[in-house]
């Protein structure tokens, strides 16, 4: 049944009817001041203006190809399906966890970006290695003028397994490479004339908190000649002197003191041997390699002696074989 037109629902009907023909009206603009001379429209929305089609515009559309019609038919296109909510929804959260699967970069301080070496030794700083082995480095004097020819020095090295033997100016050398070895590993110092003083120095080096006061398990000086040679350190435990009787000073050594008696031992020699005959001497060398062997002993290394007759052993065997048949 329809309600007639005067009734109360039709005039509230055509009431609202008649209000939504009206412009919208925004009440938050009304209390807006003046703007560069202009008051701002508070009636309501403005109405955007047509664009207008400037020349080059023209001309690109002159130039394109004429739309489709039922005489031209364009390309098929697909047809644009609407985006539902849970397709937008799938799509964000695909964003979302490819983001998280995006590695995060270390961050660099500006001051070490600038020393590309830093930044190297950070990424490949390999662990420091040791010679497990001990250090048994044998130091000649100076060789001129008859003071010291090197041959008894020479003659030590070649025979004894696994020594060095430097010149008595190369200390900066035999302190790398008594650093190279582990702390645990004996230390063996062997020096004639200069190379006995070089052999105190060296031992003084080591004696810091620098090179953490590494211990010289013996040190042989042989007729040492030179500046600072008379006076042990506390890191040496045994030093085997031997020094020459003569009438010049400076061509023969003197008797060495120990700084502190109770960490080092000192043990002093006369021999009658001349300065330069001294390392050539049977009775010297064997003292030497017989202290050697000792601390080698001490400290459960295998016997020198032993691995040199292994070798002679070898070396006879060989030599009694064909020459054909020698490896």
């Amino acid at each position: 049944m329809l309600s007639p037109p005067d009734s109360p629902y039709n005039i509230l009907m055509t009431t609202v009817q008649n209000k939504l023909k009206e412009p919208i009206k925004n009440e938050n603009l009304k209390n807006l001041k003046p703007m560069n001379g202009k008051t701002p429209n508070t009636h309501g929305l403005k109405t955007p203006a047509i664009p207008t089609i400037s020349e080059t515009a023209k001309t690109l559309n002159a130039n394109s190809p004429e739309p489709s019609s039922p005489e031209n038919p364009g390309p098929p296109t697909a047809p644009s399906a609407p985006v539902t909510a849970p397709e937008a929804s799938s799509a964000a959260s695909g964003v979302a966890k490819a983001l998280a699967k995006i590695p995060v970069l270390p961050i660099v301080t500006p001051s070490e970006s600038k020393d590309t070496k830093k930044l190297e030794e950070k990424i490949s700083n390999p662990k420091l290695t040791f010679i497990k082995k001990p250090a048994v480095i044998f130091i000649e004097g100076f060789s001129a003028f008859g003071i010291s020819n090197g041959d008894g020095v020479k003659d030590m090295a070649d025979n004894l397994p696994g020594s060095k033997r430097f010149s008595w100016d190369e200390q900066d050398k035999i302190v790398d490479e008594i650093k190279k070895h582990a702390p645990d590993q004996p230390v063996v110092l062997v020096g004639h004339s200069f190379g006995g003083d070089s052999a105190v120095e060296i031992a003084n080096t080591l004696n810091s908190v620098k090179n953490g006061f590494r211990n010289i398990d013996l040190m042989v000086t042989i007729d040492s000649v030179g500046m600072n040679h008379s006076i042990i350190p506390m890191n040496v435990k045994r030093n085997l002197n031997f020094f020459g009787e003569g009438v010049i000073p400076f061509l023969h050594g003197d008797p060495n003191v120990a700084r502190n008696t109770a960490y080092t031992e000192v043990l002093n020699e006369l021999r009658s041997e001349l300065h330069s005959k001294m390392e050539d001497s049977q009775e010297v060398q064997f003292q030497i390699f017989d202290s050697i062997n000792e601390v080698l002993n001490e400290s459960n290394h295998p016997d020198l002696f032993e691995e040199m007759q292994k070798s002679e052993m070898m070396k006879s065997i060989l030599g009694s074989l064909p020459a054909h048949s020698k490896p």
